[in-house]
């Protein structure tokens, strides 16, 4: 029971499941806004299976770090053994890709690319600071480009609008999660900014690409693409990231990052809930 709880947990379920709201809320602003049965089974499997092996591998790279950092996690803890799981990592990848081949052909190339970034974010570009922040944040866009997709048939340039605030506040969360992972980062010679150049210029970036988030987010509005019902919410999730601004360049610190980049967290929700009940109704 255990050693299943332990494949189960090295997942992080949570993340799939808000993987596959993305997916949802790629359909409620598409063109169409229609998803047959078969494919919303078929995409939840494609989210948690790419998401769990993203997580998996993830965990297999820092492995060495979470033996001091995290040793209760699977693999440093004994439960799973490294090569257990890049096979475990493997047959979830291959799981995705095939369920997704049963949607459509432009599904499968979205989340071929996807899976593809996810290895190379892992395996390598994550050493490179900035520029893996924003492949991890063009990831996290991938469950939208994918919904819509899904419902419209076609990769259409109205995803456009939706996927740059979520790039940008994504991006702006990865910046200041690094000030909370220093210790790590030096461990892994990660060139994160909070690394390199300081927590005061993390959390000043961070905060600078939060703030560009919440200035484009009325645009969809402007543009058409979703209801009045839109604004109100999305208006909560701005506010949250002006007060988690605020809060981390009044205090950079370790303790404080890691309580805004769990904020966040909650602001990219209800955003996600705005981009749905603004798209349906």
């Amino acid at each position: 029971m255990k050693l299943l709880k332990a494949y189960v947990m090295i997942t992080r379920p949570p993340n799939g499941i808000l993987m596959f709201v993305g997916i949802l809320a790629g359909v409620a602003i598409s063109y169409s806004k229609i998803i047959r049965f078969e494919n919303l089974v078929y995409s939840f499997i494609v989210a948690y299976t790419l998401n769990g092996s993203s997580m998996v591998l993830n965990d297999y790279f820092d492995r060495d770090v979470d033996r001091v950092n995290a040793p209760h996690r699977p693999i440093p803890s004994g439960l799973i053994k490294p090569s257990q799981a890049v096979i475990y990592s493997f047959i979830l990848g291959l799981i995705g890709i095939i369920f997704s081949s049963l949607i459509t052909i432009y599904c499968m190339i979205i989340a071929i690319i996807s899976y593809i970034a996810a290895f190379l974010y892992n395996s390598s570009l994550k050493k490179t600071g900035l520029i893996g922040n924003f492949i991890v944040s063009l990831i996290v866009a991938a469950p939208f480009i994918f919904g819509a997709t899904m419902s419209d048939g076609y990769v259409s340039n109205r995803i456009i609008v939706f996927i740059v605030p979520v790039i940008l506040s994504n991006t702006g969360r990865e910046v200041i999660k690094g000030i909370a992972d220093v210790e790590g980062d030096i461990f892994r010679q990660v060139n994160s900014i909070a690394r390199v150049k300081g927590a005061s210029k993390a959390a000043l970036v961070g905060s600078i690409l939060y703030l560009l988030a919440v200035l484009f987010s009325p645009v969809p509005y402007i543009l058409g693409c979703v209801s009045e019902y839109y604004l109100p919410i999305v208006l909560i999730a701005d506010v949250g990231f002006i007060i988690s601004t605020r809060k981390i360049m009044k205090r950079p610190d370790k303790e404080n990052a890691i309580k805004v980049k769990t904020e966040t967290l909650l602001w990219m929700f209800i955003a996600l809930i705005a981009y749905i009940l603004g798209g349906i109704l």
